[in-house]
Order: C-alpha cells, then sequence, then structure tokens
C-alpha cells in the first residue's frame, strides 16, 4: 500500500544527475512496487478490523490515546499513575482503563515490531551467575528502519562519486556511498542489487548513578544509507538497540584472563546476534523501502563505531601468554571472520569523540601543561573573557577530572592561542598540527585537496615532536617516556584512508550513539525495579517502540491529502531532485518532520521571513529581526535603555567622538544612499562649530543574537551567538565588548569571501536614532553600531592565526565609527597575545580591554575554521 509519498524519490539512476557526479549504473533496482508498507503492517494487525471504525482503538478516541501516549512516557511510577487514574476530575473522563495494568495491557494490544528473544549461552568456564544474551532480529531492525516513512525522502542507494566541478579533478567524500568502499562492493555484487550498509555501536554504559555500579553493554544498528545529517541528529532515532551483551563475572583467578574470557564471549554473541546480517550479505535478501518498492538487498558491514598467533586457542593459558607477546587481546575468532565484505581496516574507523579529542585530553594537553606550566597555563584560561553559550574556565583546566567530550572540545578552542609565546616555537607547532588534523577530519565533505592537507599536517608534527621529548613532556606516571607508542595517534596515520573508503568520519562519531544510551539504555531502567535489568528494559523498550509506531501511523491515516490537491508541480520529472530540500512540499513528510523534532534551534531566519510577510501591518520603526546576505539578526523586544541623551552615552560608553561619528555617517548615508560603509574613514574636521544632529536621544540594546547559516549547508541554521556591546559596571569595570565581523565591501560576502571585504571590529555601541518629539524621521531608519576598527594582521607562521591590533589616531585614541547593524556578520573570537608570561593584574574583565595585539581565533568553532581554510585554497 502507498501512503501518498511519490515513487520518484526511489528511481533508478541510469544517468548522471549533475556533471561534477558520476552515478553506478545499474543498480538500486525495483523489482516490485507491491512490497509491504509501514502502513500495510499497521493494517495487516490482528486489530485492524476494530480501527476501521475507531482509528485509535483499543482507546476510545484520540483525546484518551494522548492521554495514554503521555501517561506510558513520563517517568511516573505505577504508583503514581495509579493516583491519578483515582482523581475524581479523571475519573469523570470515563477513560477504557483504570489503572496502570489495564493501561499497560491496553498498550500490548499495539501493533509490534521486531521481538526480542532470550538465549542462555553455555560457557566452558564458570561464572556467578548464568549468562543470558537478549536480541532481536537483526534483519527486522534493519528492515524497520529501512522502511521507515520518517527516512522516506533521507535514504540513498545508488553508490556515486561526486567532484567539486564538472571537470572531477578533485573528488569529494561525504555520505557513505560515495566512498569508494560502496562502490567496490557494488562491482562484486549482481546487477540490479542494492547495498545496505550496516552501522554498529557497542560501549559499556553505567545504568546506575554514584552508586550500584550496574552496567549494561548495549549494541545498537544502524543504517548507512539514511542521509548523514538525519542519521547524526540526536532526535531522528536512526539507531535501534539490537542486543544487551551479556557481562559475566568469570570465577578465574587471573584478573587479565577474565577479562579475555569477557572478549571472547562478547564476540561469540555477537556471532549469534548477528548471523542473519552476514546470511543476507551473502546472498541478498528482498526488502520493501518506505514507499513499497521492492529491492534485492544486501547488508555489508559499513561501520564499527570500536596476526595471527602459532598456539591452541583452547589451551587458554598457554594461548593467553602468546597474545601478550604481541600485545593482543586473544580473541582468535572475532566475528567479522563470518561476514563477507567485512573488512576491519574499513569498517573500524577512526572516530572523534573517543579518538582524536581524547588523545588531545590524554596527551596533548598534558604536554602543554608541562610546557607552559600548570599555573601559567590556568591563569590564561582563567582570564579569556567569557563568551555567552560556551565554558569559561575560572579556576583553570589543570585539575579537571571526569570531564565530557564537550570540555575536550571547549578545551581546544582556546589552547594554541594561549600556549604561543610562552612555549616554544617548534613546540606550539606541533600542537598545531595535530589541531589542524582534528579540525579538518571533521569536514561534512572534504575533498582531495583537505586529505593532502591532513597528510601535511600530520608531517609537520612529526617534523616537530622531538621537542615534546627535549622539554620532557611525554610523562608517565613517574617518570618520561622515551617512546611514541600512543594508539590513538597512530590511528590518525589512517584518516585519509578511512575517508577516501568510507566517506566523511564525522558521521561515524560517537555523540549520536552515546546519546542513544540515553533513550535506549538509561531512561528504560529508570522504570525498573532495580533488579534484573535487561529483561525489563526490553519490555520498556517494546512498549516505547509501540507507542510510536502507533503515533506515526495515526498522524499519517488521519491526515490523508487528496493527491488532486497537491500542486502543480509535484510528481513531474525534476520532483526527484528536490527531495532535499528544506522545506518539504509533501504535507506528509512536515508532518513526520514535526513528530521526529524534539529540540529545536531557533530559526531567526524564519522569523525574519514571516515578518516580512506582515510588512502590511503597521511597524513602529524597523523590524527587530531581519535578515542581512547569510546573517540573521535579533534584537530584544524590550530595550535595555530607551530614550537616552547621546551626552549621557557618550559619557557612559566613553565615546568622546560619538556626535562626530553620526554626524559624519548621517552625511555619508544622505549622500551615497544604501551603501556599503567603510571604517575608519577620513572624517571631514569641523572647526569651531559642534556637529548638528536632528536627533537627541537614542534606543539602546546591550546584547545583539546574531545567527548564521552553515558553511557547508547554507539550509541549515546554526545556533545564534549573543553579542555584547554594554557599558562599564560593577562586574565589568571596563565594559562588555565583543568582537564582530563587519562587512566594509559589498562585493564580498561572508562566509564564501573568507576575510576579503571585511574588517574585524570592536562592538562598542547598539542603538537606533529617535526622533525629537513633535517631528518625523527625516534620515533612514535603522539600527546602528558604534565600533573601534582593528587591523587585520599577517598570519602567523607559528599559530596559523591571524594576528589582529587595535587601530589608533596619532594621538592614541581609538579608531571609531558607526555602521549600520546589517553589516555585522559574524562573532570573532580573540585571544589576547599574552607573552611569555602573562599580566598578573589581568582579569576575565580586564584582559581584552588592555589588550592590543590578539590572535583571530580560527579554532573557536568549525564554521570560522572551515571558512578561513577554505579561503585560503583560493
Amino acid at each position: 500500500m502507498d501512503f501518498g509519498i511519490g515513487g520518484d524519490h526511489f528511481d533508478i539512476v541510469g544517468e548522471e544527475l549533475l556533471s561534477a557526479e558520476e552515478w553506478y549504473e545499474g543498480t538500486g533496482t525495483c523489482y516490485s512496487q507491491d512490497g509491504t508498507t509501514f502502513l500495510d503492517i499497521f493494517d495487516a494487525d490482528e486489530y485492524a478490523d476494530c480501527r476501521k471504525d475507531n482509528l485509535f482503538y483499543p482507546f476510545a478516541s484520540r483525546n484518551e490515546w494522548e492521554v495514554a501516549d503521555f501517561l506510558l512516557r513520563s517517568s511516573l511510577s505505577m504508583a503514581a499513575i495509579n493516583e491519578f487514574l483515582a482523581l475524581s476530575m479523571i475519573r469523570e473522563l470515563k477513560l477504557s482503563f483504570n489503572n496502570t495494568k489495564e493501561l499497560r495491557s491496553h498498550a500490548e494490544m499495539l501493533p509490534k515490531g521486531p521481538s526480542w528473544k532470550c538465549q542462555v549461552i553455555t560457557l566452558s568456564h564458570s561464572t556467578k551467575h548464568p549468562i543470558r544474551l537478549f536480541w532481536r532480529d537483526p534483519v527486522e531492525c534493519l528492515e524497520s528502519l529501512f522502511s521507515n516513512p520518517l527516512f522516506h525522502d533521507k535514504l540513498d542507494f545508488v553508490p556515486r562519486r561526486v567532484y567539486t566541478t564538472a571537470a572531477r579533478v578533485l573528488c569529494v567524500y561525504s555520505e557513505w556511498l560515495t566512498g569508494d568502499f560502496a562502490w567496490d562492493i557494488q562491482n562484486q555484487l549482481p546487477r540490479g542489487a542494492t547495498i545496505l550498509g550496516t552501522v554498529l555501536s557497542s560501549d559499556k554504559t553505567n545504568i546506575t548513578t554514584m552508586t550500584g555500579a550496574r552496567v549494561a553493554h548495549p549494541l545498537l544498528l544502524g543504517l548507512a544509507n539514511i542521509h548523514m545529517r538525519t542519521r547524526t541528529k540526536l532526535s531522528s532515532r536512526a539507531f535501534l538497540l539490537t542486543a544487551l551483551l551479556p557481562i559475566p563475572q568469570y570465577l578465574h583467578p587471573n584478573q587479565r584472563m577474565r577479562g579475555v574470557l569477557e572478549d571472547r564471549l562478547i564476540h561469540e554473541c555477537l556471532v549469534i546476534v548477528l548471523k542473519p546480517l552476514m546470511i543476507a550479505a551473502e546472498i541478498g535478501i528482498m526488502m520493501s523501502d518506505p514507499v513499497g518498492n521492492v529491492r534485492h538487498c544486501y547488508t555489508p558491514l559499513a561501520a564499527y563505531i570500536l596476526a595471527n598467533i602459532k598456539a591452541d586457542p583452547n589451551n587458554l593459558e598457554a594461548f593467553f601468554e602468546a597474545c601478550a607477546e604481541y600485545w593482543l587481546n586473544g580473541v582468535h575468532a572475532p566475528f567479522w571472520m563470518y561476514w563477507l565484505y567485512a573488512d576491519p581496516s574499513v569498517f573500524l574507523t577512526p572516530e572523534s569523540l573517543h579518538h582524536w579529542h581524547k588523545e588531545f585530553w590524554d596527551h596533548d594537553l598534558h604536554w602543554c601543561l608541562v610546557a607552559v606550566g600548570a599555573l601559567e597555563l590556568d591563569f590564561r584560561f582563567s582570564i579569556l573573557q567569557p563568551i555567552t553559550g560556551y565554558h569559561h574556565f575560572s579556576c583553570g583546566i589543570s585539575k579537571l577530572k571526569q570531564v565530557t567530550g564537550r570540555v575536550h572540545r571547549d578545551v581546544q578552542r582556546y589552547i594554541i592561542g594561549l600556549i604561543a609565546g610562552t612555549a616554544p616555537r617548534h613546540f606550539v607547532t606541533a600542537i598545531r598540527a595535530l589541531m589542524d588534523v582534528r579540525y579538518m577530519a571533521q569536514s561534512p565533505s572534504p575533498d582531495d585537496n583537505l586529505l593532502t592537507s591532513i597528510d601535511r599536517s600530520l608531517l609537520v608534527f612529526h617534523q616537530n615532536k622531538d621537542v615534546i621529548m627535549t622539554l620532557g613532556a611525554r610523562m608517565g606516571t613517574k617518570k618520561p617516556i622515551d617512546n611514541w607508542f600512543i594508539p590513538k595517534l597512530e590511528l590518525m596515520q589512517s584518516i585519509t584512508a578511512s575517508m577516501r573508503k568510507v566517506g566523511a568520519l564525522i558521521q561515524w562519531s560517537a555523540d549520536a550513539t552515546e546519546h542513544a544510551h540515553i533513550s535506549e539504555i538509561k531512561d528504560p531502567a529508570r522504570h525498573t525495579n532495580n533488579n534484573d535489568y535487561d529483561p525489563q528494559i526490553c519490555r520498556h523498550l517494546d512498549r516505547l517502540e509501540k507507542l510510536r509506531h502507533f503515533e506515526i501511523a495515526t498522524t499519517l491515516k488521519s491526515h490523508v491529502v487528496d493527491p488532486g490537491t497537491e500542486t502543480e508541480d509535484e510528481g513531474g520529472e525534476e520532483e526527484g531532485t528536490a527531495c532535499d530540500e528544506e522545506e518539504p512540499t509533501d504535507p506528509r513528510t512536515a508532518l513526520l518532520e514535526e513528530l521526529n523534532c524534539t529540540r529545536v534551534t531557533t530559526n531567526y531566519f524564519n522569523r525574519a521571513k514571516d515578518i516580512t510577510a506582515l510588512s502590511h501591518q503597521a511597524c513602529l520603526g524597523p523590524p527587530r529581526t531581519f535578515t542581512t546576505g547569510n546573517v540573521a539578526i535579533h534584537l530584544n523586544f524590550n530595550l535595555t535603555r530607551t530614550g537616552m541623551k547621546l551626552d549621557d552615552i557618550s559619557n557612559n560608553f566613553n565615546l568622546p567622538d560619538l556626535h562626530h561619528a553620526l554626524s559624519a555617517f548621517l552625511q555619508r548615508d544622505t549622500r551615497n544612499g544604501n551603501m556599503t560603509h567603510g571604517v575608519g574613514v577620513p572624517r571631514r574636521s569641523l572647526i569651531d562649530r559642534p556637529p548638528i544632529l536632528p536627533f537627541d536621544r537614542v534606543q539602546v540594546w546591550h546584547t545583539v543574537r546574531l545567527q548564521q547559516v552553515s558553511y557547508h549547508d547554507s539550509s541549515v541554521a546554526l545556533p545564534a551567538q549573543t553579542l555584547h556591546a554594554s557599558p562599564s559596571s560593577p562586574e565589568w569595570l571596563k565594559g562588555r565588548r565583543d568582537a564582530v565581523l563587519v562587512n566594509i565591501d559589498g562585493q564580498y560576502e561572508w562566509p564564501q569571501s573568507g576575510l576579503k571585504g571585511h574588517t574585524v571590529c570592536e562592538l562598542q555601541l547598539i542603538m537606533r536614532p529617535m526622533p525629537r518629539r513633535g517631528s518625523r524621521i527625516g534620515w533612514r531608519d535603522q539600527y546602528l553600531c558604534y565600533v573601534h576598527n582593528m587591523k587585520i594582521g599577517a598570519v602567523d607562521p607559528v599559530t596559523g592565526m591571524h594576528v589582529v591590533k587595535r587601530a589608533k589616531h596619532a594621538n592614541g585614541s581609538p579608531v571609531g565609527d558607526i555602521v549600520p547593524l546589517r553589516q555585522v556578520r559574524s562573532f570573532i573570537n580573540l585571544i589576547p597575545q599574552f607573552g611569555a608570561a602573562a599580566d598578573a593584574r589581568l582579569t576575565k574583565a580586564t584582559s581584552s580591554h588592555y589588550s592590543s595585539s590578539f590572535f583571530l581565533n580560527k579554532y573557536f568553532d568549525k564554521q570560522i575554521y572551515d571558512t578561513l581554510y577554505y579561503a585560503s585554497q583560493g
């Protein structure tokens, strides 16, 4: 059954749609269009006949279903739900269930997904408790993802090669199907076959907090064909719990031997669980996509987010000794040896969270602490000016314990600029080279040039790493280490090779799967009685899956759209090329995206569009949310101050030339109209004649929110950044002012142009002039800002960052000017150049004010890094 989503999304690609793409011909064949869809399964349920009259059966109505759904998903205990249902007001609703037991019985009548199984594992070595494996068929789980209507326009089926231009010189590696591995596998499969890349993730996670020491070992399964952006989105639920691997307590006296036995057991269990996928990878299996197209699918292992020994593996002690000599873990039969097309050099990809960021925290940061000194480095972190929305290390970083990956990344933002000037040049160069590798390797669409740059940065590190040994920074717990046996550092050497095989490595980050542990393990565990967790977790997940599928099905069936009411351009030849548009034309797509969204970034671009659409209504002044170029700017509706006199502002903000700057700006603006204003433009001197302004009061804002679009995907709005421009206060004795990037040449547009046509300024004041009482506005009504100009210098060869200095007049006063707020393009993080030792009198509130020379911190976020990198490549 087809539920109205056009099948054009899944047409066979037999010719190139774009000249810069090469598609694999004769693959992804649709053998039938009458396959079983998600709604077909819903309609085949044993209670389907009852839902012909009441769609929400076994619940009496939509309202009752919503009450039941809320209670079953809530964190309320069974006793609390019983108390709620016993309330007299609730009893008046005459619900079909009166207690928790009846409510859960209703839920059990809902259509189900892949079912759970329990298998007892027989072992040759004794354990404290019997070993039970809870799992479900991975092929059914994969098919559940493959046919999920939430992903109906988010799936790829055909391997392709993407190039930067039609000349096909530089290859781009993004999605899994753009890598060489998918292309090579397709070469070995029958014509018309469809490859479904299997993504696995397994990692132990704590169930209890603080006490109890209860641990679970989940095995998550994902589908590599789902678009990277959707699959890595935490709210997409693109990973399903497929098994709860056992955590045995062996009675063997040797602790390390117990570890070997546990590793062997894990692989034995993985063979049991994944056997259906191994068979499907060898002979294929027929599966239906979300619109009912039947395809012949093969299931190679795309990614697993985790030497032969001459000894008898059954003689555990002898085998263990042989493994120890070669630093092996003692697993003689890894699960992938039975899986066709499973190559550990391919599916064991370098991973950002546990490899790159952890390598930085375990090694690079410790080297920096030794080279700079813990006290000095802590002080430098503590006096950086705080940034809204980002971690400020007020007590330094040397004593941080049990930190998360987010903290690792927060420290990486500033470390290069803070060690510069005090650590040896070659040391800074080595640390910066590894940092460049991390940032470049996180690109969602790396090309051959970027891969070359990664290899070049690794070479720079190896050319300069000896200084780390010389300084004694490579330290163990008690003495220096004289070797480079660092597995995480070794894995960095395979970054470029892995990207060419499996696409962008950022899509295989453990961030999404680690977060899935919350919804798949930790939240269900809180609904248990804290005994025998595994079966209760499975039962709870089964119930939640039924609720989610029932919600999707009833939503689809409740919003049936007459095909004749669809827009004329739907169903045409070009529909398949529009499936990735940000604003869906299919009403069902919009409904499903709403269901699939739990956390939304405020989109000021959409707000500005809505305000523009209401322009026929009377507006008091310009809109406070507007777009300019690739930037959306939002001012709070409630001003910080209104009706302030210019003289008071000049004194409070310490802007003695404010009147002259406003006068010069109004003259230029009147003379040149809607021009792009420069900064630091020479003004006409007015001898013995003060400037005359058509206003004497202004509205003032101390903050403004600025939002950009992603450099790699203009349809993605990044989280908005709050910018400050406030005067002195008890906490900020010199005021709080952020640095921004200002456009000064309309021919260039951020971020594509890089720094060309832009300059760095310090934001001093945000205002809007107000007409005098009884008079009308005689100037162009717009939001203005007063800025202090800064000069962007050459790139420092050691840090790889631009040096920025304050621009000053001959008398030493700062160069200030007025520019429209619409010319502001981005927040810029500046790190003061502290020199060999930071001044002990500096604080977080004064370090920026008293500094005259800075580093333009390109490592602050990936947006600014990627922008400056690609601009430097021409």
